[in-house]
């Protein structure tokens, strides 16, 4: 019995000290794109919410950890050539990415208009006929506006987002597609005098942490165990929710 118990222990320290040997070796390229309120590039990236949440998960795991902004068109295909090791937010309805095993996030998108041409309700398609509407790039669409007869214009770059808001105040597009319109359509923000938003209601699309196909699985055990025991313990949601 105390020989089996020794060998059980021996073989749980081993696991122990090779997992954190393999993860103080190991450095970690982690992509962000811009998604405001969680990713804004228009601040610096360790203010924002999503990062120190993320930044904190990873920390105590010992791992090298380099972060990047990049581009929406961009971002995709560093992780899929296995240039990223770890890419966030993202969506994947619209393609097949491997994931942590728990969205980080849910997202209600909607549509932000001039004031004077505002559509408080979103549910019928109709409404958007021979409208222009920008869309940040790889976004992935409701079906109202998909199956619509609108002039869908996407937009790349790292701040597709702001520079979306921007064409709509300069009468470029006659609305634009945000993934978080609360971040624009609130009292405390200027713009609320002449940009309103509406929601999509109904549609809540999961937002997910994706890893390169490439990532050895006692890598990818370590981060995707480490990262679910956050999510029970608090909620990136309920983080981002009870910040001062």
């Amino acid at each position: 019995m105390q020989l089996t118990n020794f060998i059980k222990n021996t073989g749980y320290c081993f696991a122990l000290f090779f997992f954190s040997f393999t993860a103080s070796a190991q450095s970690l390229r982690i992509g962000f794109i811009d998604y405001p309120p969680h990713i804004s590039f228009d601040v610096a990236l360790e203010k924002n919410p999503l990062y120190q949440y993320i930044n904190s998960v990873l920390l105590p795991l010992g791992f090298d950890i380099e972060y990047v902004k990049l581009p929406r068109e961009r971002a995709s295909i560093e992780l899929i050539r296995g240039r990223l090791d770890m890419l966030l937010p993202t969506s994947i309805e619209n393609q097949t990415l491997k994931t942590l095993a728990l969205p980080i996030f849910h997202s209600v998108p909607g549509l932000c208009f001039k004031k004077e041409n505002f559509i408080p309700i979103l549910s019928a398609s109709h409404r958007f006929d021979d409208l222009t509407i920008g869309v940040p790039y790889g976004s992935a669409l409701v079906l109202t506006l998909s199956h619509s007869s609108a002039n869908i214009i996407e937009l790349k770059g790292e701040n597709a987002i702001s520079r979306g808001i921007e064409m709509i105040q300069r009468g470029r597009f006659d609305a634009f597609y945000h993934p978080s319109p609360i971040t624009v359509y609130h009292r405390k923000n200027p713009l609320y005098k002449e940009v309103a938003c509406s929601y999509f209601h109904g549609y809540s699309t999961p937002i997910y942490i994706a890893v390169t196909e490439t990532m050895p699985e006692e890598i990818f055990n370590l981060i995707n165990n480490a990262y679910q025991k956050a999510i029970v313990k608090k909620s990136y949601e309920y983080y981002f929710a009870s910040r001062k």
